[in-house]
């Protein structure tokens, strides 16, 4: 998988979650495309409607590896998007 782009919509609360998810936010992130919304855990405390990028799959398991040897997310906010200029379409 690619790192996406995206925006912070909703903030999920779990107060019961398994040990192996470690202290940190639950996001759920609007990406730019697709259109899809996709949960993410957030080591960086981004708040709602921050852009955002991030990964999914395999590079985001890496993060908790090695010490988790069970992954339980598999999608993780890498940073916080300070400026986003998207490329003017070729005419």
């Amino acid at each position: 998988q690619a790192m996406k782009t995206g925006t912070v919509i909703g903030r999920i609360v779990a107060s019961k979650r398994l040990p192996e998810l470690p202290a940190g936010a639950l996001l759920e992130v609007q990406l730019d495309y697709p259109k899809d919304v996709v949960v993410c855990y957030d080591p960086l405390g981004c708040g709602i409607g921050e852009r955002v990028m991030i990964t999914i799959g395999a590079p985001a398991a890496w993060w908790f590896a090695p010490a988790q040897q069970r992954v339980v997310a598999d999608a993780l906010v890498i940073a916080s998007l300070d400026n986003y200029d998207t490329p003017t379409p070729m005419r």
